[in-house]
């Protein structure tokens, strides 16, 4: 049960009862509560899309515990059926090993890079439109066993002062098809994809309310395939934009006071608003060049965070009030646009109900 994916791979070869083994249900179950619950961070990796002068796009893998833990951090390149990598394919999400990404938006598939399986997702014949744009979710529904992933289809309106609109669809894995739910309910999400806590799909949302814009945080509950709007916690004056993460399993929020600092809370109990609490306080950065901090992706035990920052990732430690930056191959990537902290998993994309 302790062992790593690769390892397990390599043990089905053995013989006919150990393949049947680590391809039965109540084994992959139990061997992925084990990765979730590591506390060393062993059987975690982050996903990072990258952008290359040399090589261009492309979607790489590296040890989360390295990132805290070596002075140099070695990736591997993730493949996934695309005709080419671009800077259009976007990580939607990750759930129990499984990854979901969006393909120039209008192709999704799921993968778990670990076994090198993947699945093409249905058609929704999707037409770009100028003014449009497209935001995903993907979460694992406990009450049916069933990953889900979910579409947020945002248009403009015919007059400027009726801003946007959606049209939202779930993609079952259990029937293998789209269909349509309620349209979103308090204005649009913004373009990061949606937040996975608890069976919920978390967006930030620009809502407009008598000439005013605020931001507010909608869930979807994907059992219910209904919305609500979640408390936020009292951030104080100052408070400017907000970026929601998840951190080791809870709901979060980054919430930034100009140039000044970032405050990170996390919501310890999903739903109970007196369950939010100040993680850290982050002093604004002395490093030249870099301006705002953006998704909060990790806590390590000695109490050091990682964050997306700008183009790269950042560590702050708060005992000792540092900074430092993860240091990769030179020719690795130039940039970064998204990261993504995953679970290895024997959960195949192509096989329902592997929860039971």
């Amino acid at each position: 049960m302790n062992l790593p994916v690769q390892s397990l791979l390599r043990f089905r070869c053995v013989s006919k009862p150990w393949k049947s083994l680590i391809a039965d249900n109540f084994f992959i179950k139990k061997h992925l509560k084990r990765a979730q619950n590591d506390p060393e961070f062993s059987k975690k990796r982050v996903l990072i899309n990258t952008s290359s002068i040399q090589t261009g796009s492309s979607i790489k893998s590296c040890s989360l515990k390295s990132i805290f833990e070596d002075p140099n951090v070695n990736t591997s390149e993730i493949e996934y059926p695309s005709k080419k990598a671009s800077r259009y394919d976007w990580i939607v999400g990750s759930c129990n090993g499984l990854i979901c990404i969006a393909i120039r938006e209008d192709t999704v598939l799921l993968l778990n890079p670990t076994l090198r399986v993947s699945k093409r997702l249905p058609d929704l014949g999707f037409k770009k439109r100028r003014g449009c744009y497209t935001v995903y979710g993907f979460g694992f529904d406990a009450s049916v066993d069933d990953y889900k992933v979910v579409r947020v289809f945002c248009y403009q309106s015919k007059g400027f002062e009726d801003g946007y609109e959606s049209i939202v669809r779930v993609y079952s894995m259990r029937t293998n098809c789209w269909r349509r739910i309620q349209d979103f309910p308090f204005g649009v999400p913004f373009s990061e994809a949606g937040k996975h806590v608890d069976g919920t799909l978390n967006w930030a949302v620009l809502s407009r309310q008598y000439r005013d814009f605020s931001c507010t945080i909608v869930s979807l509950d994907l059992a219910q395939e209904t919305y609500k709007e979640v408390t936020q916690p009292c951030y104080g004056n100052g408070a400017g934009e907000r970026i929601l993460g998840v951190l080791d399993g809870c709901l979060c929020v980054l919430c930034s006071y100009g140039r000044l600092y970032a405050e990170v809370w996390v919501m310890k109990e999903y739903g109970k608003r007196e369950s939010w609490a100040k993680l850290v306080t982050i002093p604004y950065t002395p490093i030249p060049g870099y301006e705002m901090f953006l998704t909060p992706l990790s806590v390590f035990k000695s109490g050091e965070i990682l964050l997306r920052f700008e183009v790269n990732m950042l560590l702050y430690n708060p005992e000792k009030n540092m900074f430092r930056i993860p240091m990769f191959p030179y020719d690795a990537f130039s940039y970064i646009d998204q990261q993504e902290v995953y679970e290895e998993s024997l959960v195949s994309p192509t096989v329902v109900n592997q929860h039971r």
